[in-house]
């Protein structure tokens, strides 16, 4: 065997090592999920490790023994680590109905179906939540009882991963679409339903990027500081409540009809770049401030809602309720 050849081998060593105590039940699926999903959310740190593991074997390549000791080191540190700093998804539950024949989890209609939730910590103040799908119809309220819940029908989504920081108190979540692989299915391109629920007690940033998009977003319930929204053509209707003091919202979209509701006392500003778009007021005095339209209450406002539209064409319109 060449010297160089030892690494490799090594590694093909334990791979096999794996499968057969897999195999053999010796060790369990979450186990092996559990180092590759340490690998993969710490990529750049894991392959930074193996540039060091292939500095010292340049170094020292006339001993033999290094190898072997750096390379048994690389991979018991990958284990220890992926252990003790596992992927958190406390009270993550993915409820699905029969698998059919092809694979989907779907119900009685034929329809795919995914349900999840997942619990709240006491801790838990702030909340970052990531949505990455295709050509799918969003409907989002409030719930009380749970960080995050709902229902996605008509497509197949990857499982909705979340991590802590902060300990519990900051909460990120990514609910995305199927990997590259699975999107090149014809059965995947398709029109899906997302009912979803977010805790109102939680202050949320929220990033929704979608092909097709028809969206209802009620926060009249909730707590956001940041919305944004990137999607093709379709319609976005939003609701602002009065527990939003200061909030901030991107929309970038193609051809879009975009409808916002917001309480009638709240300062608006609106800055509007689409080329072909127009803006209109229904129940709000606003004027012309340079790029931006600002009402004229604003800086007495005690809720203030700074809005930035970005459309290749359509209708924004502001609404007072």
């Amino acid at each position: 065997m060449k010297k160089n050849s030892l690494g490799v081998g090594l590694v093909f060593i334990f791979i096999g090592v794996v499968i057969i105590a897999w195999q053999l039940k010796v060790l369990d699926l979450s186990f092996i999920n559990s180092v590759f999903g340490f690998v993969f959310r710490n990529l750049t740190e894991v392959i930074s490790m193996i540039l060091i593991v292939i500095g010292l074997n340049i170094i020292f390549r006339k001993y033999r023994f290094v190898k072997v000791i750096t390379w048994v080191a690389f991979f018991a540190v990958i284990i220890a680590l992926s252990q003790l700093y596992p992927l958190k998804s406390k009270g993550l539950f993915i409820l699905r109905d029969e698998v059919s024949e092809n694979g989907n989890y779907e119900n009685g209609d034929g329809e795919n179906r995914n349900y999840f939730e997942i619990n709240k910590e006491e801790d838990t103040l702030y909340g970052e939540l990531d949505i990455n799908l295709g050509m799918v119809k969003i409907n989002v309220d409030s719930t009380d009882d749970k960080l995050i819940k709902g229902e996605i029908r008509g497509i197949n989504f990857k499982e909705p991963v979340i991590n802590y920081k902060e300990g519990n108190k900051k909460a990120k979540i990514k609910i995305k679409a199927p990997d590259i692989k699975n999107l090149l299915n014809v059965e995947n391109i398709k029109d899906g339903n997302l009912d979803l629920f977010l805790n109102k007690d939680v202050l949320w940033d929220i990033d929704l990027n979608l092909g097709m998009v028809d969206t209802e977003f009620d926060t009249s319930d909730l707590q956001v500081k940041e919305l944004n929204l990137n999607g093709g053509a379709g319609n976005f209707k939003l609701i602002i409540g009065e527990r939003q003091k200061e909030i901030e919202i991107e929309v970038n979209a193609g051809a879009s009809n975009v409808e916002i509701y917001v309480p009638k006392n709240s300062g608006v500003k609106v800055k509007n770049t689409g080329v072909l778009s127009t803006m209109e007021f229904n129940g709000i005095k606003a004027v012309k401030d340079g790029k931006h339209y600002i009402s004229e209450n604003y800086d007495d406002a005690e809720n203030k809602i700074k809005i930035d539209v970005k459309m290749g064409a359509g209708n924004v319109s502001i609404n007072a309720k």
